[in-house]
């Protein structure tokens, strides 16, 4: 059965007036946002200012231009039509030759969000008329919306003939503001118009610098806001942008992406070149400069340290310049859009951009090493000042949907590939950055160990004649003292091997600890071994009188390791358990004595506590507070045992109390005392003077002192060798905790 068309033709589409509403309400996602399109239009129109006020007892918001303005022609064509590409096709204006901000057609409609009620009025140049005309036309949105089909909605509008000497120049008056006029005078909408509209002078715009694009007579573009004024001294911001501790570039032109790092100190900045395949057609500049708390940031400046690293603060994060306006939301406040501040709260151990993780990877071994590992050097938004200058696709061909195109709310870019390219190359960038800024820390940390090595060539030199004419050491005691500083001057004077292998000793340190506890293990069972093989010795002993003394000397130094071992085994179990709670420090202190009694005595060396029974530590670990007492004992023994034939009545005391809510614990003895010139040396690591081969403690590897000052710090204390021992002895180190 064949099928009867009833009906055909063609239909077109219809609106309501609501549609007004939509697009002013519904595409504006703030006030400020709202009031930067009717911004943007005066700079399109060639006007040097626009000016924006309250009137009529603040119920009126006023913008002001002085452009080009509108002819009635332009008004119908432009203004009354929506979504027109106009813009979009002429690029740029006529005769400043700006770069058109414009595309939509809609930014206008922003009015509808500030207010319900608007009267236009606008003075061009004619054409047609050859003279100056004034075009008035009134809109009452409220009235709009209600209409049923937008086609048929008739606006009033006169045209009247200007005065021959009259200033072109388009008025906006809003009334029936949708919110009360104090938006407009408040602080916050005046910093961030402001930041939208003036993006920060002084930083590198590449090849998108407005003068380049501009003609010359274009006398620039000022705005004028209601309220206080806020203070923009472009001066005070070229000092600070001039004072970075580091700077980034990012350019990208067609394939060739550049990252390039600068460093103050530096002639040359360090590059990395890449091709890569985008859809940004018009590329991108960044400019970010690098403000990380760190010595000699902002010193000898003409500019206060306190202001300009408030400075900082007020304008920190990455910005967004699109067409010469910063685009919201990136690098505002609480903007995150690179992900900084989120890596940096999570101790992110790996790069997050595969650009980085291809050209300047971080190995397995390296990532687990928190003091070296550059992603954990990684700047945070609060340290950055910079902007990415781009130009966004306002035409939106089918074939370039992938390019830059800004988000119909005026709020941010669309989530497309471009999009996302853009994200991965100025992180990429901030993650080079970090990966230079490492090396290059590195590399003054080297600078400084070098200039302390020199200035401990010195300091042992002097300490070396010291000794030499000292009358209360014995000769041989000179003689070993004076040896082992020469030799700890020979490894002095190859300072970038020892800086070297300090950090690689100190790496290796921090795994002993796995090590100690299965030593711990292995010699428990080794002790097992002995016992075993102390008691057959003992029993063959019954029949070798010549074996008796044999045994009775293993059987002592079997009790003595037993001691050890236990010791051992509760310090570890104390450092893994999470307990923290006052205890005894007298038990503590009596504990360790007890521990190496045979040790000291055997070698004549008098171990006493002055600590009171009622004398309780800090809520602390025992293994942190046993710890430290016992870095400080040992080293006490060691100063001992090197001069040992030159201290008569040698001894060490421990003496503890509590005062205005601190918990003081010193260890004292009558060694030979540490020369002025190495106090300051004794908390560096792997520094040492007890590093003889004689030395029945062992010869030291340097880390304790700079463990106890660590431990110390991290409990919240203070740990100091005292400038002048008490009476009867030549060291103190005393340790401070907060109770």
């Amino acid at each position: 059965m064949p099928v009867t068309v009833l009906d055909k033709g063609l239909v077109a589409f219809t609106s309501q007036g609501r549609l007004l509403q939509e697009l002013g309400l519904r595409l504006v996602a703030s006030p400020e946002v709202a009031l930067v399109e009717l911004i943007k239009n005066a700079y399109d129109a060639d006007s040097p200012d626009c000016i924006v006020r309250l009137a009529n007892a603040d119920k009126v918001l006023v913008v002001t231009d002085h452009g080009h303005g509108m002819t009635l022609d332009d008004f119908k064509a432009r203004w009354m039509q929506i979504a027109t590409g106009t813009k979009a096709s002429e690029q740029r204006s006529p005769r400043f030759l700006r770069l058109l901000t414009g595309a939509k057609g809609i930014g206008r409609f922003a009015v509808r969000y500030l207010g319900d009620q608007l009267t236009l009025e606008s003075t061009a140049a004619d054409a047609k008329r050859k003279c100056l005309t004034t075009l008035r036309a009134t809109f009452d949105w409220p009235e709009l919306d209600k209409t049923d089909d937008l086609s048929t909605t008739r606006i009033p509008y006169e045209v009247l003939a200007a005065s021959p000497d009259a200033a072109t120049g388009t008025t906006l008056t809003i009334g029936k503001l949708r919110t009360t006029s104090s938006f407009a005078t408040s602080r916050e909408l005046r910093t961030n118009v402001l930041k939208i509209v003036s993006p920060l002078n002084g930083l590198d715009q590449g090849r998108f610098r407005r003068s380049a694009e501009q003609s010359h007579s274009d006398p620039g573009f000022n705005l004028t806001l209601p309220g206080e004024d806020i203070s923009t001294d472009t001066n005070l911001a070229d000092v600070v942008l001039q004072h970075y501790w580091a700077r980034l570039t990012i350019a990208l032109d067609g394939s060739d992406l550049v990252f390039s790092v600068f460093f103050p100190s530096h002639k040359k900045p360090r590059v990395l070149k890449l091709k890569v395949e985008t859809e940004i057609t018009k590329g991108l500049f960044g400019d970010v400069r690098f403000f990380p708390r760190r010595k000699g940031v902002f010193q000898d400046t003409e500019v206060d340290g306190r202001i300009a690293w408030q400075w900082v603060r007020n304008n920190s994060g990455v910005a967004v310049i699109d067409h010469g306006f910063r685009m919201k939301p990136y690098g505002f406040v609480d903007d995150d859009w690179l992900s900084l501040d989120l890596d940096g709260a999570h101790n992110e151990r790996d790069w997050r951009t595969a650009i980085a993780r291809r050209r300047f990877p971080i190995s397995p071994d390296l990532r687990q090493r928190p003091a070296d590992n550059p992603a954990l050097n990684l700047p945070h938004n609060a340290q950055l000042v910079g902007a990415v200058f781009v130009e966004s696709n306002r035409q939106q061909r089918p074939a370039e949907r992938e390019d830059l195109i800004p988000a119909m709310d005026r709020e941010g870019l669309l989530g497309n590939a471009g999009l996302g390219q853009l994200k991965e190359y100025v992180r990429a960038g901030i993650e080079f950055l970090a990966h230079c800024d490492k090396e290059e820390l590195t590399r003054l940390e080297a600078l400084e160990a070098k200039a302390a090595a020199e200035s401990a060539q010195a300091d042992i030199q002097k300490a070396i004649a010291d000794i030499q004419e000292s009358d209360t050491l014995a000769p041989g005691d000179k003689a070993r003292i004076v040896k082992q500083y020469r030799m700890f001057a020979d490894r002095l004077n190859e300072q970038e091997e020892y800086a070297a292998r300090s950090r690689q000793g100190l790496m290796t340190m921090g795994l002993l600890g796995v090590v100690a506890g299965f030593m711990t293990h292995e010699s428990g069972l080794i002790l097992h071994d002995l016992e075993q093989a102390n008691d057959e010795l003992k029993r063959l002993a019954r029949h070798n009188a010549t074996l008796k003394p044999v045994a009775a000397k293993l059987t002592e130094r079997i009790a003595h390791f037993e001691g050890f071992i236990d010791y051992s085994k509760l310090f570890i179990k104390k450092a893994m358990s999470d307990e923290a709670k006052p205890f005894s420090a007298a038990g503590q202190v009596r504990y360790i004595i007890d521990r190496f009694k045979t040790f000291a005595d055997e070698r004549n060396i008098d171990v006493a506590s002055e600590v009171g029974r009622d004398v309780l530590s800090p809520a602390v670990s025992v293994a942190a507070y046993s710890g430290i007492l016992l870095n400080l004992y040992t080293n006490a023994l060691k100063a001992l045992l090197a001069v040992q034939s030159s201290v008569h009545d040698p001894k060490i005391v421990f003496r503890a109390w509590n005062e205005n809510d601190n918990h003081v614990v010193e260890v004292l003895d009558n060694g030979p005392g540490i020369p002025p010139e190495f106090r300051k040396r004794i908390w560096d690591p792997l520094y040492t003077t007890t590093a003889y081969p004689e030395n029945p403690l062992g010869p030291g590897m340097g880390l304790g002192l700079t463990l106890v000052r660590q431990i110390v710090k991290e409990l919240g204390g203070k740990v100091a060798l005292l400038a002048k021992a008490p009476a009867g002895f030549s060291s103190c180190f005393r340790v401070t905790l907060p109770l």
